[in-house]
């Protein structure tokens, strides 16, 4: 299939009418869509942040209306015919529409892609008008087949490389699974760590929604990656989980695995700072589900994890890479805030974040990102102060940099009060190109003089799956499910206890708003038609 793709004239959904029309349900009929000419697509400059503040009807229209331009983007995010979510696409940087493919892809991408079906399986009303915005009530049907797409290129994968144990390279997302160039015959884990857990749900929530065959399905693809996760990722000799692993024979069942060291680009070992973050998913699918694991051996790797406390000016928290928001991946998919103290530890998080930002005259949240007006990705970006490595692109903001913020305020409801999440999002989305024909940016610079002119999974994705509530409460039923939830919480504070003891955590200084705003006379926005 060619990269190149035309131009994609999307219908934009209005704005809401009635707080009634943003509770659709996948068995309720398609909600209200009001046609924009245009179609108007800047939809954020229409709010006030007052009205953000103070919650209610408005607050929740601006939700609807973010999710539902991202829906367009969504509609597009993966193959056609294997359902791989693809990295994202290259965007005109004068009218915003999608002009070429970027096909490569990993399995954190996938994992996203699966965390929203999972929500719209799981008949959340958010998820089923994102997924099936014309017909709510399709929403599951639309999951499902997606969902088996996925699985039958996964499964052609695993036939012609079983050495990978069913694990996932980088790779192209065509109408097959090919390994990317750079990793023939290796496997990341923090990415695979993100992928595993939503395969998990992605199994229960087919199961409760009735879809048998397909559940099962995914059951047997769960119950080999159960098997293999030891053998592939733990590194016995060492007691420590290897982060990425070279595949000795990629064609054969018996292939050996080795940690990879010494590698460019590459790491070692889900340890120190590593585990702390999104790596920790893998520890924990592979302590908690790993067959075969030594005894002794659970305590031994989790020895080699350690959140070391950091006291910064605005609160206690734990020490950083960087401070991107890309670190609180787990938070969306691991029950960790159903213990207080973690809970704790992710509000004053995100409460050190804004107020560094508006402390610093950031107008929005530095995040790892791709770079605005050039090529190449983009880190060294999030909060001074906190981190191992310096920050040295903090003149950036990302949209999805607001992901954490807004599943610390996400409701099952309208959106309460106080929502500092939606005023950083709404003061982001108002800066220059970052809203189009396929809903909100990527990044940009602080003072609004580049963007980057792309569209990707992850960039667009953690925002969606926080307003949605995340995946928290489906994770923790499906560890109680399993006899696993009181082993997953003692293990969470225990680590926690050697992190931080028993002295209390600072929170002196509360929620930031922004103090600025991103120029909007700088560059142009994107062009609209009849405009």
């Amino acid at each position: 299939m060619p990269n190149t793709i035309p131009p994609l004239r999307l219908s934009v959904p209005g704005k809401l009418q009635t707080p009634a029309a943003s509770k659709a349900s996948c068995d309720g009929g398609a909600a209200d869509r009001v046609e924009l000419s245009g179609p108007d697509f800047r939809f954020a400059r229409g709010y006030s942040r007052e009205e953000l503040l103070r919650g209610g009807a408005r607050a929740g229209a601006f939700v609807q209306d973010y999710l539902d331009r991202e829906a367009a983007y969504f509609a597009v995010a993966r193959h056609p015919q294997s359902g791989l979510a693809r990295d994202g696409l290259k965007l005109d940087p004068v009218t915003g529409q999608p002009v070429q493919a970027r096909p490569w892809s990993a399995p954190s991408k996938e994992c996203l892609d699966l965390g929203v079906f999972v929500k719209a399986l799981e008949a959340d009303p958010k998820a089923c008008r994102f997924v099936s915005p014309s017909n709510p009530a399709g929403a599951r049907e639309e999951a499902a087949r997606v969902l088996g797409q996925k699985l039958d290129t996964y499964q052609r994968f695993h036939e012609a490389n079983p050495g990978y144990g069913g694990f996932l390279p980088w790779f192209t997302a065509g109408s097959d699974l090919t390994p990317t160039a750079d990793w023939q015959g290796e496997i990341p884990g923090l990415d695979n760590g993100e992928w595993v857990w939503s395969m998990l749900l992605a199994e229960r929530a087919l199961r409760k929604a009735g879809l048998d065959d397909l559940a099962d399905g995914y059951g047997e693809y769960n119950r080999m990656l159960r098997r293999n996760v030891v053998p592939v990722f733990l590194d016995a000799e060492r007691g420590l989980v290897r982060a990425d692993v070279r595949v000795v024979d990629p064609t054969s069942a018996n292939s050996t695995h080795e940690t990879i060291l010494d590698k460019p680009g590459r790491m070692s070992y889900l340890t120190g700072e590593h585990g702390v973050h999104e790596g920790s998913m893998m520890v924990h699918y592979l302590t908690l589900f790993g067959e075969g694991l030594p005894e002794g051996t659970a305590d031994r790797i989790w020895d080699g994890i350690r959140m070391d406390r950091v006291e910064h000016p605005h609160g206690t928290t734990w020490e950083a890479f960087w401070g991107s928001s890309h670190e609180s991946w787990a938070f969306l998919f691991l029950p960790l805030r159903q213990v207080p103290e973690y809970r704790d530890l992710f509000r004053i998080r995100e409460e050190i974040r804004t107020q560094n930002a508006a402390q610093r005259g950031y107008p929005g949240l530095a995040t790892s990102t791709n770079r605005p007006g050039g090529d190449g990705y983009l880190d060294g970006a999030g909060i001074e102060g906190l981190g191992t490595q310096p920050i040295r692109n903090n003149h950036t903001y990302a949209i999805y940099g607001a992901f954490p913020l807004l599943l610390q305020f996400a409701s099952a409801g309208t959106p309460a009060a106080g929502n500092i999440g939606l005023a950083w999002l709404h003061n982001m989305l108002a800066a220059p190109q970052m809203q189009g024909p396929l809903g909100g940016g990527e990044s940009g610079t602080n003072d609004g003089t580049a963007v980057s002119s792309l569209k990707t999974i992850d960039g667009s994705l953690p925002n969606v799956l926080a307003l949605m509530g995340g995946l928290e409460r489906e994770t923790a039923e499906l560890l109680k499910e399993e006899g696993l939830l009181d082993r997953f919480q003692a293990r969470v504070r225990s680590e926690y206890r050697e992190s931080f003891g028993t002295r209390p955590l600072r929170s002196p200084s509360g929620f930031a708003l922004p103090g600025t705003s991103i120029p909007t006379d700088r560059m142009p926005d994107y062009r609209t038609s009849g405009r």
